[in-house]
């Protein structure tokens, strides 16, 4: 890998739904060595907005266009998850460092093609991971894993519901999506593979679908188990078919536990020196530039990349086996592919 001071960056997509281009360069930018240099969007409408938005910033119609003419050493890719993983391999094969927007891919097959094209060519392939940064997730990590307050975790639920249709677009189409789990289920499995890092042992997977919602095919109700070596399990629920919900998160250790009890408050009991104790913690400010903060290290050979390929990888193999686990007899057990 080349060391540059300054990175030429570009992104793959810049749709106007979350305006998720713009955000991916704007946080790139704040560092001054990270230039917004590219914009690759089918929508020509869409290119004369990021032009607006980046005065000066060059736009093209073709990813390939983009690879042979902006001179990139980054890329970020911002489209439809079925298709990160095409995008990534051309990226990649091109010699340009790829973040793939979450998820990863949809397939572990998928994920392994990348993985092989970033080592074949010898450059970085990460995925947009940025609420490693959240506040509420870098608390419970803290207190899980740094602080040890509840002792060993053995229990994890997490997520949320709600009731009432999903939006009618392209994140609402399985084959396109990946399902209901791939979209917060990316960044809920990613948080609980972090907080648990044993290795794991099975998935088993479970949806439903309200036969009354047919103008899309994603599930109006997915959860999974995931089961780890040693003795802990985790739960994560997505839902939009739930007139009753749940804490977004309940963590249960052989010494204490940890609920969400809203907005940024956490309710923390210990058992200490036999007594039980309780506070509530208040999440950490969000950060969620540090994400590209610590890129920027990375390609300058000054920090160990946080969200590496392989922690990525995890989460597509957890989310592939449960859909996999959910088409079986009673969601039978499934052995994801990255352990």
């Amino acid at each position: 890998m080349v060391v540059r001071k300054q990175i030429r960056c570009g992104v793959v997509g810049y749709g106007g739904a979350f305006n998720m281009g713009r955000a991916h360069l704007s946080s790139m930018a704040k560092n001054p060595n990270m230039v917004a240099a590219a914009v690759c969007e089918l929508d020509a409408s869409r290119r004369a907005v990021a032009e607006e938005d980046f005065p000066g910033i060059d736009t093209y119609g073709r990813v390939g266009d983009m690879l042979r003419h902006a001179n990139l050493d980054l890329v970020a890719i911002i489209t439809p998850h079925n298709t990160h993983a095409k995008l990534a391999v051309q990226c990649l094969d091109a010699g340009v460092g790829v973040v793939s927007e979450k998820p990863m891919a949809i397939t572990s097959k998928e994920v392994k093609a990348m993985m092989a094209m970033a080592k074949r060519r010898r450059v970085m392939l990460s995925t947009f991971h940025n609420r490693r940064w959240d506040g509420d997730f870098m608390l419970l990590r803290d207190l899980i894993r740094k602080e040890k307050i509840i002792g060993k975790v053995y229990k994890v639920e997490a997520g949320f519901g709600g009731y009432g249709k999903a939006h009618d677009w392209w994140r609402a189409d399985k084959a396109i999506s990946g399902g209901a789990i791939y979209d917060w289920g990316a960044h809920f499995t990613d948080w609980i593979l972090n907080l648990v890092t044993h290795d794991i042992d099975w998935v088993s997977g479970f949806q439903v679908k309200n036969r009354q919602w047919r103008d899309y095919t994603n599930e109006d109700h997915s959860e999974y188990t995931i089961k780890f070596k040693g003795d802990c399990v985790a739960n994560l629920m997505i839902s939009n078919l739930a007139l009753s919900s749940r804490p977004k998160w309940r963590i249960l250790g052989d010494t204490g536990s940890i609920e969400h009890v809203g907005g940024q408050d956490f309710l923390v009991k210990s058992i200490v020196n036999g007594r039980q104790m309780q506070t509530t913690a208040s999440a950490y400010d969000s950060s969620w530039d540090g994400y590209y903060e610590n890129v920027y290290k990375h390609l300058q050979g000054r920090a160990k990349l946080v969200i590496t390929p392989e922690s990525a990888a995890r989460v597509i193999g957890v989310l592939e086996a449960a859909n996999v686990s959910a088409l079986r007899k009673g969601g039978a057990p499934v052995k994801p592919a990255f352990k």
